[in-house]
């Protein structure tokens, strides 16, 4: 029973509620039938125990369950018919003691979406870049489809050309700085942040030596090298001269399965093509999205705002072990980051509140049918079991967020098909 609502903000709401003793008392009735079927106490048989040894036993655990039953369940009924959609979990203010025979009181916050007022979205205007695929845009990819198949030959009868590749020791040494030999290589002539070392063995021979200084500024990726004069011993241990492959009809079969020289170029231009509509479409999916977060102000509850942020940080978690870091070793400020990622997952979530709006606006409904494909495509992408990936997300929620976003999806495809491009 309702004894009081108030709204503390548009996205924050507070509710005192009364459980009447007489549902207490039916509903610890029913809990404590299930544990006498269910307990097992010596001299008694399973599910024989009398119910006033069940109730003086597990006294504690019944109240527990009657309460975990009965508080949700009240509370849902209680803001049944105030129009508000809760998010997460309700917090507890107060609760009274649980006293045999009398009603509980609670007095509970919750967070609310918040009711989106929408403003124009029809008609927005976004760039709508030309797309164009030239020539030398396939020649471009011909030539890296050329690096990769390439073939490297060592060459020990004459110098360091540009374009050969060097294999290198080099040594570095300096006042204050502890020495350090390091081996690597790179392309002579490439564009580098050290045209010295190019400069230095342009010419030599495999087994040759040369050396050059470096005054490196305050903004060298090397810490130690920072603001400090430092002297670079280099050895050419190997000069490698790439041998690239001529663009035949048997070079095209081979980098691509292609039969001839010239369906390579046409499918090498179509891929061109669809790469560069999927990032204009990704730009101006990202032009309406800033536009509606421009003619929309609105408060965001805490809570999606957290949930968001625990999944950019889980992101980019798995960024970090992808790029070979150690979490446990990685001196991270996670309090830092979490507040530097914080206002894009504000600006996620109101985007996300308005594309739900719109889409009820509109009518926009994603079926089950809809949801059940997502959750295919998803499986097989990850060589999982469609119905186990689907019996999870029916338990853990997964699968009315998966509905949400959809139909978020749905409602950016909604406007961007109304907008019109900028002229």
């Amino acid at each position: 029973m309702l004894l009081n609502y108030e709204d503390l903000s548009p996205v924050k709401k507070s509710v005192e509620v009364e459980i009447p003793a007489d549902r207490i008392s039916s509903e610890a009735q029913r809990v404590t039938t299930e544990f006498s079927r269910a307990a097992k106490l010596p001299g008694f048989r399973p599910g024989k125990v009398p119910a006033n040894v069940v109730r003086t036993r597990f006294a504690k655990e019944i109240q527990e369950e009657v309460m975990s039953r009965l508080l949700p369940l009240s509370f849902r009924e209680a803001i049944a018919d105030k129009g508000v959609e809760p998010v997460g979990d309700p917090y507890l203010r107060h609760i009274d003691p649980f006293i045999e025979g009398a009603p509980v009181k609670y007095k509970a916050e919750f967070e609310v979406k918040p009711q989106v007022e929408l403003h124009d979205y029809r008609g927005i205007e976004v760039d709508d870049p030309k797309i164009e695929v030239s020539d030398s845009d396939v020649e471009n990819m011909i030539e890296r489809l050329r690096d990769q198949a390439s073939s490297y030959r060592v060459e020990s009868e004459r110098g360091l050309e540009d374009g050969d590749f060097a294999i290198i020791d080099i040594a570095a040494s300096g006042e204050g700085v502890e020495p350090e030999m390091r081996t690597g290589h790179f392309k002579l002539g490439e564009e580098t942040p050290m045209p010295e070392l190019h400069d230095a063995l342009r010419g030599k021979k495999s087994g040759d030596t040369s050396s050059f200084e470096k005054t490196y500024g305050q903004d060298a990726s090397n810490e130690n090298f920072r603001g400090k004069n430092i002297q670079h011993q280099v050895t050419l241990k190997e000069i490698r001269v790439q041998e690239k492959p001529d663009v035949t009809d048997e070079f095209a079969k081979s980098v691509g399965g292609w039969e001839t020289v010239d369906q390579m170029r046409e499918t090498l231009g179509t891929d061109i093509r669809r790469h560069r509509e999927l990032e204009a479409l990704r730009a101006k999916k990202i032009q309406i999205g800033d536009k509606l977060l421009a003619s929309h102000d609105f408060d965001v509850p805490e809570t999606l705002v957290d949930e968001e942020l625990s999944k950019s940080l889980q992101n980019y978690a798995r960024f970090l072990v992808s790029q070979g870091v150690d979490l446990d070793k990685a001196e991270l400020d996670w309090e830092k980051i979490r507040d530097d990622f914080r206002p894009e997952a504000v600006k996620r979530v109101k985007r996300g509140l308005i594309l739900e709006a719109i889409a009820r606006k509109e009518g926009l409904v994603v079926s089950d049918v809809e949801v059940d494909a997502e959750i295919r495509r998803a499986a097989q992408e990850s060589d999982r079991d469609f119905a186990e990936v689907k019996h999870r997300l029916r338990h853990d929620g997964g699968y009315e967020a998966l509905r949400t976003s959809l139909s978020q999806e749905k409602a950016l495809d909604f406007v961007l098909k109304e907008a019109k491009p900028r002229t």
